[in-house]
């Protein structure tokens, strides 16, 4: 292992004991394993050649997805440091490059990579790795974030206002179903005009309480004279976050031309009773923020 002055097996020891404990990297992260590779060795293309890597294994919120990272190993005092880890970082031991592992993944978490990452399918495995700046951008112009609904929360009035209509979202809200409420609106220091919302439903629940069946993505609106990107990263934004709050697929039976569009953007196809358009996260396009 060229360049790297601990044996892989230390090095993965080290990190199953960081990683694989309750709370070890972020709120969300569920740490499964730490392995010294995947068949077919780990795809990662935004990392440089000269580093190998272990693989960790874990789980995001509720997401029913099993993720993987390629995490390069610390080389030598003559190599360079590897992705996520400062130039100027001491690293000096196999437990302080233990921890900054923690550090770069608890950033590349809470700043979203889970949904904003290439994805690779490996076996079972779905491997994430850093998009580019372009992929990670919202619509040019436009920012997305959940209606803030929690104490002192208000119930979408700022949404009616600009002339979308609320009821359903708080039909849903009133009756304990609602699952997400995404609004957009123009990236300014304001942080308005509001231009657009989306509303997810919970997927229906078994005897026991457990999630069944696909959650419902149940609104796609935006004030006229928004650009589609608006839309179409309304919906797969909500996929995103109805997948982490553990929903298997989603599915709609929104059929205006603005809903429409966007959902055929995202992935969303026609099953076999043709009553409703459905996406799984595996399926789930990231769309082009780029065009008109």
């Amino acid at each position: 292992m060229a360049n790297v002055p601990w044996p892989r097996a230390a090095v993965v020891q080290a990190l199953r004991e960081r990683l694989l404990v309750d709370g070890a990297v972020t709120e969300g992260f569920t740490g499964l394993d730490v392995r010294p590779a995947l068949a077919g060795g780990p795809p990662h293309p935004d990392s440089t050649r000269e580093h190998e890597h272990v693989v960790v294994l874990l789980r995001w919120r509720q997401d029913p997805h099993l993720y993987a990272i390629a995490v390069p190993l610390m080389p030598g005092p003559a190599g360079p440091p590897p992705p996520g880890v400062h130039p100027a970082s001491s690293v000096h031991s196999l437990q302080s490059w233990a921890e900054e592992v923690v550090i770069s993944l608890a950033e590349d978490l809470d700043t979203g990579l889970v949904h904003l990452a290439r994805r690779t399918q490996v076996g079972d495995a779905t491997f994430l790795s850093s998009p580019g700046a372009a992929e990670a951008a919202p619509p040019e112009g436009y920012y997305l974030s959940p209606v803030y609904l929690g104490s002192g929360g208000g119930d979408g009035a700022h949404l009616a206002d600009v002339g979308l209509d609320v009821s359903t979202a708080r039909r849903l809200l009133t009756g304990g179903h609602l699952l997400t409420w995404l609004h957009a609106y123009v990236n300014n220091a304001r942080g308005e005009p509001y231009v657009g919302h989306a509303v997810v439903a919970r997927p229906p629940t078994d005897g026991r309480g457990r999630s069944s069946g696909a959650a419902r993505l149940e609104s796609i609106e935006v004030v006229p004279g928004t650009p589609g990107t608006v839309a179409a990263a309304l919906a797969y934004h909500a996929v995103r976050e109805a997948v982490e709050a553990g929903a298997q697929s989603v599915s709609s039976a929104l059929d205006d031309p603005v809903a429409r569009t966007a959902l055929e953007e995202v992935g969303f196809r026609r099953g076999n009773s043709g009553a409703e358009v459905s996406v799984t996260w595996r399926e789930a396009r990231r769309p082009d923020v780029h065009r008109g």
